[in-house]
């Protein structure tokens, strides 16, 4: 079920028809990695839990994206409708991060995770799909980078806030925060402008043909996949190698990890300005091996070198996130967009809760710098079996 060509002299959204979207995106994101920072202190010290617990409250909600994603996207293609899981999305993340300020084990804490994680995916997974709804012909892929942009944003900012937060007011307060921001949010995406839909209700068979019929969407969501492994690694490891290595503070930890990730979305326009030049596929591959050499070596890096070299690891991921987000929304079916936006975000999940997983259990084998060895290897692997296939076509 090709989708419909589209017209190249479609005008460009209005800017405030994306500015609620990327602000619903950025905030979704910076509750993400508010909470990273700090899990040392509330996990291990204040709950009485092990590291692994600590990687489990970041996996814990990457598997409820696994699990919720596909059906919150079908749910939508099939019903037509945009705003009301956004705003139940985030309304109900809002109430369960309130929950986990009165949380005291760690079964408790897992569990709860699991079901805001649910939520929240709800949320900004259809803001998502939302943005392709508004953006045709060539504003599309613009338009997902303002989009991609904001996430990485939300990503980058969220861990030296949270660190600081944590360092001043506690491991709860960025919990406490989150719930705020949420609940705000949530409300402001009852303003959301949903375009009109009318009569696109396809039946699940109807929707999961369209998917069928568009393979190359697995190109950028294994790219994802792998994009979002090393990130999940990194982000829960990294604050944990700083800590063994220099027992630095919540505070400096998360101002490393910006380092690494407000690059990583300032950097979004100019690299998809690079994608457009080189081709989505070609980008991916260019940014897959320049990242992974640069965090394949993370662990030999001295001390005072490692801000530079955060800014370098951020830069070089910035090339690989935009192409592979704009291929989606480009190669999505109309009457499929959701599903395959939710596919896109199921194969980032995918790789954001093994990530932390693999990388404490390689941590624990062979310790900190064999993990990022591994992380940069898959990158780089990654890069090279695309080329090889490019060139055996």
């Amino acid at each position: 079920m090709p989708a419909p060509p589209r017209s190249p002299s479609a005008p460009p959204p209005p800017a405030p028809a994306l500015a609620l979207p990327c602000l619903l995106l950025f905030g979704a994101m910076l509750n993400l990695t508010l909470v990273v920072p700090g899990l040392k202190e509330l996990v291990v010290d204040e709950l009485g839990g092990s590291l692994a617990d600590a990687a489990l409250f970041f996996t814990v909600e990457m598997v409820a994206y696994l699990v919720a994603a596909p059906l919150w996207g079908l749910a939508s293609d099939r019903l037509g409708r945009r705003r009301p899981f956004v705003v139940a999305g985030y309304l109900g993340s809002a109430a369960l991060y309130g929950c986990f300020l009165t949380v005291d084990s760690i079964p408790l804490l897992l569990a709860l995770r699991f079901v805001q994680g649910a939520f929240s995916v709800a949320g900004w997974s259809t803001v998502m799909t939302l943005v392709a709804d508004r953006a045709d012909g060539p504003w599309r892929a613009r338009a997902m980078g303002a989009a991609g942009a904001a996430l990485i944003l939300g990503v980058g900012l969220g861990a030296p806030l949270g660190g600081a937060l944590t360092d001043a007011l506690g491991p709860r307060a960025p919990l406490a925060a989150s719930a705020l921001l949420f609940g705000v949010l949530g409300l402001a995406a009852l303003a959301l402008d949903e375009p009109s839909r009318r009569g696109a209700h396809p039946g699940t068979r109807e929707v999961l043909a369209a998917l069928a019929a568009a393979p190359g969407l697995l190109v950028p969501w294994g790219f994802y996949l792998v994009e979002r492994f090393t990130v999940g690694l990194f982000v829960i490891l990294f604050p944990l190698y700083l800590e063994a290595a220099t027992g630095g503070g919540p505070a400096a930890r998360g101002r490393l990890l910006g380092l690494y990730l407000i690059p990583f979305a300032l950097l979004q326009p100019l690299t998809y300005r690079l994608a457009e030049r080189l081709g989505a596929r070609r980008a991916m591959a260019a940014g897959a091996l320049a990242y992974g050499a640069a965090l394949a070596v993370v662990g030999l890096v001295p001390q005072p070198a490692l801000p530079y070299w955060m800014v370098l690891l951020g830069a070089t991921a910035a090339v690989m996130f935009p192409p592979t987000l704009a291929l989606t929304a480009e190669l999505a079916p109309p009457a499929a967009r959701a599903s395959a936006m939710a596919g896109f975000n199921l194969a980032g999940s995918l790789g954001f809760a093994v990530g932390p997983l693999a990388g404490t259990a390689v941590h624990a084998a062979a310790g900190f710098t064999a993990a990022f060895a591994v992380a940069g290897g898959l990158a780089i692997a990654a890069a090279l079996a695309s080329l090889a296939r490019r060139g055996a076509n």
